[in-house]
């Protein structure tokens, strides 16, 4: 399976579901969800299974020595170790050793270690934290693409295929995803309060504009005491059918010439910050950029009646968590995209010195697909630290007496350890959201740039002024500037930082990884 192309990569992986998913040259055909596997690669997958899941015969146990984001100072943390060694021991013969690192230091020290060749076995990685290309480009990780299907078969095959093509690189997987939201999947997130008083259906809500009725009425009827929305840039690249090449460059998700544009050439860019300009001057949000601590504290006091952000399913119970009210929301996108940069936002790498690549895989397959080895990592032990409120449908609680402050095992990322959607509930109002969200997942389509990963060396410098060049509208994208002015101001900036220069090699490379595909 070395150098795999994306077709090649599409019969390897027998899921009859896949070519449908990844074929952006018939982008615009509705994407089935994931099929079940034809007869003959289901029997060959389940002889894999049956080898593979049997603990290695024969074999001294190893220990695996796993990094990642999070809370340092946990004190019953070496008791849900324990727990999870015990777990281990018996099914995949290996023991694990948890080694939390505070996010803020935590690329910091992943490198320092990398750097010493410090040996070690899993880590967190992703294009935020630890990145991933960078780990792969200094030969950090191990390449995962044939140990993948022959240790986690399960893990492997049952997510939407598509979704292995985000973390290759020159056909070659090097991490694992973690299954969460996958998509942007924007839309509105609406005080359900709110939407009662005033009759917002949102059924009948299918672009942004379609909210301004209400934002009328919120305005009319709060007395100025609720401020219509909380966003101020409305540029989710998705939600306009634009996928936004790393670091540069924009393409539109279904052009099969992927041919990379300004993204000032795009009229759905104008067309956007139009829509903020006229909201803002119609009093719809707020009249000045509020900091973040600050409109933080103004979302939990109801100051706002909703925000456009991602619209899973189940989010309004996790914002109620927050700030005490219950919110309903909808999905805007349609398709829903999926793009390089959130598939690969939350990953497991596999550091090539590891003492036992396969017990690595094989903890991939339990964390993924054990959902009782995943929640004792994500919440640790039954009666210590989580009770069921209510068992059949897997929700769960604090125990009595016992805080997010006080408590002594709450890692709070279920995200960063496996498919979240093994995860117990911790809210009522949440149930049912992870078969809701797998749905989206399977359904979503990948954009044309699904996989592609750019290599920065040569214009490092040209991309740090443009950056540095951009950040300095952010008011104009935040609905703030005049856009008659503002827009040719920011046009001339990005040129004289040298725009075109980047535009031009990015589309090289896009252009030399299409030939491949």
């Amino acid at each position: 399976m070395k150098n795999l192309t994306r077709r090649e990569f599409l019969v390897i992986s027998g899921l009859t579901g896949a070519a449908a998913a990844l074929a952006a040259c018939a982008p615009k055909a509705t994407p089935a969800p994931t099929a079940a596997p034809t007869a003959a690669p289901q029997e060959a997958k389940e002889e894999v299974k049956e080898e593979a899941t049997a603990a290695p015969a024969a074999q001294p146990s190893v220990e695996l020595l796993y990094y990642y984001g999070g809370r340092e100072s946990f004190a019953d943390l070496p008791m849900v170790e324990a727990a999870m060694s015990e777990m281990m021991q018996a099914q995949i013969n290996a023991t694990i050793k948890l080694n939390p690192i505070e996010f803020s230091s935590f690329t910091d020290k992943m490198n320092a270690k990398d750097a010493a060749g410090e040996k070690y076995d899993l880590c967190f990685t992703s294009g935020w934290a630890n990145p991933y290309y960078i780990k792969v480009k200094n030969g950090v990780l191990a390449d995962l693409t044939e140990a993948l299907p022959q240790y986690a078969p399960k893990y492997y095959g049952g997510l939407n295929p598509a979704i292995w093509l985000g973390p290759m690189v020159g056909g070659q997987i090097y991490a694992a995803v973690c299954q969460q939201i996958f998509p942007a999947a924007v839309g509105p997130i609406v005080r359900e309060d709110l939407a009662q008083k005033y009759g917002l259906n949102l059924d009948e809500i299918t672009k942004l504009e379609d909210l301004e009725p209400f934002n009328d009425k919120i305005l009319e009827g709060e007395g100025g005491e609720v401020i219509p929305t909380e966003t101020m840039n409305f540029w989710w690249s998705t939600y306009w059918k634009v996928d936004n090449a790393p670091s540069y460059g924009s393409v539109y998700y279904d052009d099969e010439d992927i041919k990379l544009q300004h993204v000032w050439d795009m009229p759905e860019w104008k067309t956007c910050l139009e829509l903020g300009r006229r909201w803002y001057e119609a009093g719809y949000m707020d009249m000045e950029v509020v900091p973040a601590a600050d409109k933080q504290a103004a979302v939990n006091a109801g100051k706002y009646g909703y925000v456009i952000h991602r619209a899973k399913p189940g989010g309004g119970a996790e914002r109620k968590a927050y700030t005490g009210r219950m919110y309903i929301s909808k999905i805007l996108e349609d398709p829903c995209l999926l793009t390089t940069g959130n598939v690969i936002s939350t990953m497991y790498g596999v550091n090539k010195q590891t003492s036992s690549l396969e017990a690595c895989v094989r903890y991939l397959e339990m964390v993924n697909t054990d959902k009782a080895f995943y929640n004792l990592l994500c919440k640790g032990i039954e009666g210590k630290h989580w009770v069921w409120v209510d068992k059949e449908k897997e929700v769960i609680a604090f125990p009595e007496g016992v805080t997010a402050e006080t408590h002594p095992y709450n890692p709070n990322t279920d995200w960063e350890f496996g498919d979240q959607f093994n995860a117990y509930y911790v809210d009522p109002g949440q149930v049912g959201a992870w078969e809701e969200t797998r749905k989206v997942n399977d359904a979503s389509v990948p954009s044309v740039l699904l996989g592609f990963a750019l290599d920065t060396e040569p214009i490092k410098n040209e991309i740090a002024e443009v950056q540095a060049a951009g950040a300095e509208f952010s008011d104009m994208m935040n609905s703030l500037v005049d856009l008659e002015t503002g827009i040719p101001a920011y046009i001339d900036a990005l040129n004289n930082a040298g725009a075109d220069k980047v535009l031009a090699e990015v589309q090289r490379q896009v252009d030399e990884w299409k030939a491949t595909k």
